[in-house]
């Protein structure tokens, strides 16, 4: 390889690797991270019963 060319692979080696890092990581990253978060997720059934405060109307609140 002569003198003269060699930094012209570099250039286009390092232009493939962040081609490759752009289209590649991202889609890792998310298929990755929505796998651990569902994981994480407790498997517990939901306790419709005791969710948290009520929401009401306008008129009803105001008779209370």
């Amino acid at each position: 390889m002569s003198s003269k060319r060699r930094p012209i692979y570099c250039i286009i080696g390092i232009v493939a690797v962040m081609t490759l890092g752009f289209l590649m990581i991202p889609p890792l990253m998310k298929k990755c991270s929505n796998k651990l978060y569902k994981s994480s997720l407790k498997k517990d059934k939901i306790d419709f019963e005791n969710m948290g405060p009520e929401v009401l109307k306008k008129e009803e609140s105001k008779e209370e």
